[in-house]
């Protein structure tokens, strides 16, 4: 009976690049070249490990398990694979405060309180010797000594340049996810000093940012509730008024005391879409490309205020980190 191996190799070829190119890529691959060893050719090559999709969400404790220098996540980051290099400079960030809280454990007693309770959930233990012998053994690996007397120098990143990319591209979300991390990861590269006292205030300064740009999107997503409140409070109001009548400003003219004042700005703005777009008020209400014209707008206000200061912050730590690290 025939098998998927008894392919031709350039059809059997084009099935993985489909297969790692889908949600959940890099677990599927990791999946079939773990069952089949006529697979494994595969795993050195690099046109295929650079589109491996990388959609893993980093969980706490279970980081330890990318810390092997000849599994895929590291293989696919030295092939130019972008994806892969993000979650690898996390991994980079949380070896190096386990490694910073195991060499200092009197700091791990002194730490604030946002920092013990994240600290706690992603590394719980940093005094055990097999764990620390481990991680140590993981971040030489990524040392400017080694990688650059390696005959591999040209594939290989020293640990700081994988954080500077998580600098260069990381979202606000892994901004918020990663601050404490990355402050102990400073740290342990260039030990407490006051030159880089300016890049870890750079670093609170993005987090808080980057909160910013969150709440920016709490807001959006819960247009939809504050339009709710609009289109009830709108609808008691057509109970009460003449079907013809046209006049969208009289359409407030009812008590709206009880709303809330993100329902209250939404109304508002609805309004001032509604007449300045000649748009019946009534019929927008039931216009799902008008509603979400309505919410674009918004959105867009909000993003002038919001999104510029949190990448004018990004650039600035950006920058500090270089002067530090190049």
């Amino acid at each position: 009976m025939a098998t998927i191996k008894d392919l031709p190799r350039e059809l059997l070829y084009h099935i993985i690049i489909m297969l790692v190119q889908s949600v959940g890529g890099a677990e599927e691959f990791a999946r079939i070249i773990a069952v089949c060893r006529d697979f494994v050719l595969y795993v050195e090559d690099k046109s295929i490990l650079r589109v491996i999709k990388f959609d893993i969400k980093m969980e706490p404790v279970k980081f330890y398990l990318f810390q092997n220098v000849k599994g895929l996540l590291v293989k696919c980051s030295e092939a130019g694979n972008e994806a892969a290099q993000h979650v690898l400079g996390k991994v980079i960030m949380l070896s190096s405060t386990h490694l910073f809280l195991s060499e200092r454990q009197q700091v791990r007693s002194s730490l604030v309180s946002r920092d013990r309770s994240m600290i706690k959930r992603w590394i719980p233990k940093t005094n055990v010797p097999a764990q620390n012998n481990k991680v140590r053994s993981f971040m030489t690996y990524f040392s400017p000594m080694q990688v650059y007397t390696s005959e591999f120098s040209t594939t290989r990143f020293v640990h700081y340049q994988l954080v500077k990319l998580f600098l260069l591209n990381g979202s606000h979300h892994d901004f918020i996810e990663m601050d404490v991390f990355l402050k102990y990861c400073i740290m342990y590269f260039m030990g407490v000093t006051r030159e880089n006292s300016c890049l870890i205030a750079s670093v609170k300064l993005l987090y808080m940012r980057s909160r910013c740009v969150r709440s920016l999107e709490m807001t959006i997503e819960s247009f939809n509730d504050y339009f709710r409140g609009v289109r009830e409070y709108l609808e008691v109001i057509m109970t009460n008024l003449d079907s013809s009548f046209q006049d969208p400003s009289s359409a407030q003219s009812g008590n709206s005391s009880e709303m809330g004042v993100e329902t209250r700005n939404v109304l508002d703005h609805y309004m001032w879409k509604c007449g300045s777009d000649g748009v019946n008020w009534r019929v927008g209400l039931n216009d799902i490309d008008f509603v979400e014209a309505v919410r674009e707008d918004i959105s867009n206000r909000l993003d002038v205020l919001t999104y510029p200061n949190f990448n004018i912050r990004r650039a600035e730590t950006l920058g500090l980190f270089e002067r530090l690290f190049g």
